[in-house]
């Protein structure tokens, strides 16, 4: 019983989101352990290694867009 859909589209550019995520929350809680305020330290790790994920997939489609054009 098998239920792929072909309108489903694999992302063609690596997921840097969750990347960012997991190694923004590594550097948040070291960041929130020396600053005494490990809430404070995930959340803004998490803001922004999903930042900066974000920015870079943005970059890879783009470029994957560009070199499709050529």
């Amino acid at each position: 019983m098998e239920h792929k859909s072909n309108e489903t589209k694999k992302r063609s550019a690596p997921s840097y989101q969750t990347r960012g995520m997991a190694l923004g929350i590594a550097v948040g809680l070291i960041f929130g352990l020396v600053m005494d305020q490990i809430a404070v330290g995930l959340v803004l790790g998490i803001a922004v290694g999903l930042g900066l994920g974000r920015t870079l997939e943005l970059r890879t489609q783009k470029a994957n867009k560009q070199k499709d054009e050529n």
